[in-house]
């Protein structure tokens, strides 16, 4: 496993070298089994009664540098197709660009905003479904 600071590094001076790496994965659809590879921690959720059940636990999955790469690679890629040909829902939001959590937040806080300066009472509900 390479660390983290070699691939910045190689990015640095070469960042053509990654997408060359990572090109022939690309062309043929292929995600070797070794890039599959995950480290998975369990971490308690601060401030549970009980930890009886699994609600009570955050799992956090670590992934190989070089598995990020790619997935950054693709997950752009995808998007702008996905984009261009109508497949996402204007409500989709996260793990996308301009469609992120935050931009979320600023969307909803600019619309309940809006709507209290025209005199109108705003309500909002967050469920968190697990």
């Amino acid at each position: 496993m390479t660390p983290n600071l070699v691939w910045k590094r190689i990015y640095r001076g070469a960042p053509h070298l990654i997408l060359d790496l990572l090109a022939p994965l690309v062309a043929h659809g292929f995600h070797p089994p070794a890039l599959k590879m995950a480290d998975g921690i369990v971490l308690d959720k601060p401030g549970k009664p009980s930890y009886d059940s699994p609600s009570s636990f955050r799992v956090i999955v670590l992934l190989q540098t070089f598995s990020k790469i790619l997935e950054r690679i693709m997950n752009s890629r995808l998007s702008c197709v996905a984009r261009v040909a109508g497949l996402l829902d204007p409500l989709q939001s996260g793990s996308l660009a301009g469609l992120s959590a935050s931009d979320a937040t600023t969307t909803l806080t600019h619309e309940v905003r809006t709507l209290q300066m025209t005199g109108r009472k705003v309500s909002t509900l967050f469920l968190d479904i697990n």
